[in-house]
């Protein structure tokens, strides 16, 4: 077992590796009592195009999804009925554009809750009768998801972004998507992505991580998999957007906007992900965050009840969007479209959003779930711990800072703007 030792922070993630492939990641708190397991399958909703050694598919929309709802039945029941609600232990599961997550919380029995968690979801069980029955019970969901304000000013806002890009489409899928998913499908999915040199384990909490690699390890070896050659596959995004307008309607009381600026990559070669990412964060936060002049000015002149931030670091483009919530959407874009002209940062803004984000970090090892959480994004997003954050964050300056912002490109602009029915 290895020791990847947070720099700084005297914390320790522990890494252990099954001969199969499953990898797997443990932090440990004696100060709680219980523990979070997620199981992850880098398989999210984008994956929709692969290759099979050398052949190609194309599966439908909202697969992984859907996927995700079928594997909690198993030969008798559902993994709660099964296992889980007589243990004590909670157990539920997200999917993501990236990858899907099957977790569970407990403080009873780790090594058989674990035990149990890795069976059902490496167990493949796909009757008729169960994918009928989800079927009927996502499309559902997909319903009440185009009921969802927020989370419909969210998909708009892809489609208005991305021309190919895989985001432009529900996690859940289209309704058309969930009927037209066929059991061959699913079949072809589980068997190519949910192995285990596909899949890594993250635990948090209160036990030895000794004695739980052990049990894992000895879980795997009953295992065994056809080795294959899986290429996903993505098409290239154009960097313009698809529509520099929307305006939609919904049940709402204030109208709400989201204003989104596309960029090559390339503009900032230079830098990584993750460094990248983190100036971002802190350049959007200086002059249209919480503590901003800005912010504060809207909010007393009341054109704004909300305002935040995001950004996107992809293959092919960078995003990043400003959201809000205001009476006067035409005059507060004019505002943020002004304000992105002239972004700046001052000495002072710098060393407190530093100070911000290593408070942040230090805070972070409170929460089992928080680290977790970290932890599957370093993962999925760098293939890899950021052991070093610390040090990458009291190495920021302000020079680096301004260098990005005289690279963000404000040329292409979508703007989604909400408002209300009647």
């Amino acid at each position: 077992m290895k020791e990847i030792k947070i720099n700084k922070l005297k914390e320790v993630i522990y890494y252990d590796s099954c001969d199969n492939g499953l990898e797997i990641y443990m932090w440990t708190n004696d100060k709680v009592n219980n523990y979070y397991a997620t199981l992850n399958v880098k398989y999210g909703s984008c994956d929709t195009k692969f290759k099979i050694n050398d052949k190609q598919y194309e599966v439908s929309n909202g697969i992984a999804h859907f996927l995700e709802h079928i594997n909690f039945h198993e030969s008798d029941g559902t993994s709660a009925e099964v296992y889980f609600n007589k243990s004590g232990a909670a157990v539920n599961a997200f999917t993501t554009f990236e990858y899907t997550a099957y977790e569970i919380f407990g403080s009873h029995d780790i090594l058989g809750d674990v035990n149990h968690l890795l069976d059902f979801v490496q167990d493949k069980v796909l009757d008729e009768d169960i994918i009928e029955n989800e079927r009927n019970i996502i499309v559902e969901e997909a319903k009440m998801g185009k009921n969802n304000p927020g989370q419909r000013l969210f998909y708009e806002t892809n489609k208005a972004l991305y021309k190919t890009n895989n985001k432009r489409n529900e996690i859940v899928g289209s309704i058309k998507d969930i009927k037209s998913i066929t059991k061959q499908e699913l079949n072809t999915v589980y068997d190519t992505f949910y192995r285990p040199d596909n899949m890594f384990i993250v635990i948090t909490g209160n036990f030895n991580p000794y004695e739980v690699a052990t049990m894992i390890k000895e879980n795997q070896r009953k295992k065994n998999y056809k080795d294959i050659k899986v290429k996903k596959i993505s098409d290239k995004e154009d960097v313009k957007v698809n529509k520099e307008y929307i305006e939609i309607k919904d049940n709402i009381e204030i109208p709400k906007i989201s204003i989104c600026y596309k960029m090559n990559r390339n503009r900032f070669k230079e830098y990584s992900d993750y460094i990248l990412r983190v100036y971002l964060n802190i350049i959007l936060n200086a002059n249209f965050g919480s503590t901003s002049d800005l912010k504060e000015d809207l909010m007393e002149k009341e054109l704004i009840y909300s305002m935040s931030t995001n950004n996107s670091i992809e293959k092919d483009n960078i995003v990043i969007e400003i959201l809000a919530e205001t009476r006067y959407p035409n005059e507060l874009i004019d505002v943020i479209k002004e304000n992105m002209n002239k972004l700046s940062i001052t000495d002072e803004r710098m060393e407190r959003r530093k100070k911000c984000n290593i408070a942040s970090i230090i805070s972070g090892f409170d929460s089992i779930e928080f680290i977790n959480s970290h932890i599957e994004s370093d993962i999925i997003h760098y293939n890899k711990i950021n052991n070093n954050i610390y040090d990458i964050v009291k190495k920021l300056n302000i020079e680096e800072a301004n260098k990005i912002i005289k690279k963000i490109d404000i040329t292409n602009c979508s703007i989604v703007v909400m408002m209300p029915e009647k």
